[in-house]
């Protein structure tokens, strides 16, 4: 398979390099990636802006842009010469459960490739331990969740509806998000619901820039990461070692048109 590889953590980032030198034993490895970390830029697209894409090696790029941006460079501008078969985000340095998604640049770029017609794939991993060292790199074990991603590239493909495959049938495009914790090894892999994510305790302190308080800089403190959790949820499967695999839509959805007949609006 040709595959295209970006992530939300930049290019050169250990999970990137991991998931690369993965698939290249087994696909048609190509990147455009972010110059820098763009995590949190969910699916912010740079519309009207320049952006500047630089040769970083063979078939490898590194972009101004964000996430969604590489993806959308590669599939609208044909940057390969090549189809590209799918497009795989990550691994990302972190989890993105749940509510997470909606904020999460690797989501983004997965969102942003169903929705050009190509399958795409969010991979995510966190450190089962908040003790452990978050930059030790001997913490993270990126290569056991890249050999699972390229071992089963082509089943987890298949679970995607892109704008090409799902129009026919009027389905809403679906992108496929797997998340697991810094494991080596996996006890098991599992269709999962979507937990919410909330921050107990967040603060946002405002910092004044002059005398008058007329200007301020605003920094947030995040609380304690808590998941409130719908049935067997991506977070409990992380927590008991298996491998999360769920599929999620792409497209906004209305919440339906029943029991709305009652409600009248004055014009």
């Amino acid at each position: 398979m040709n595959v295209l590889v970006t992530n939300d953590d930049g290019y050169g980032a250990w999970g990137i390099e991991a998931l690369i030198k993965a698939l290249s034993e087994r696909h048609n490895v190509f990147v455009i990636a972010p110059d820098g970390n763009r995590s949190g830029n969910s699916h912010h697209i740079s519309l009207g802006n320049k952006l500047i894409l630089k040769k970083a090696g063979a078939n490898h790029w590194v972009s101004s842009g964000t996430p969604a941006d590489c993806v959308y460079s590669a599939t609208k501008y044909d940057m390969f010469g090549v189809k590209i078969d799918a497009v795989v985000s990550g691994i990302n340095k972190g989890e993105n459960l749940g509510t997470e998604t909606i904020y999460s640049g690797t989501c983004g770029a997965a969102r942003q490739a169903v929705l050009d017609g190509i399958p795409g794939i969010a991979v995510s991993m966190m450190l089962p331990d908040n003790n452990l060292e978050w930059n030790d790199r001997a913490n993270w074990h990126f290569e056991s969740l890249a050999k699972f991603v390229k071992d089963n590239l082509e089943t987890l493909s298949s679970l995607c509806v892109t704008s090409d495959n799902g129009r026919g049938r009027d389905e809403p495009c679906v992108y496929v998000n797997v998340n697991a914790f810094s494991y080596d090894k996996f006890s098991e892999v599992v269709f999962t619901d979507l937990c919410f994510r909330e921050f107990v305790g967040d603060k946002i302190i405002l910092k004044p820039l002059n005398k008058e308080n007329t200007a301020f800089e605003s920094i947030t403190t995040s609380g304690e990461n808590c998941s409130k959790n719908r049935g067997y949820s991506d977070y409990l499967a992380c927590k008991d070692g298996k491998i999360s695999i769920s599929r999620i839509y792409a497209e906004p959805r209305t919440c339906g048109l029943e029991n709305l007949d009652s409600i009248t609006f004055s014009l």
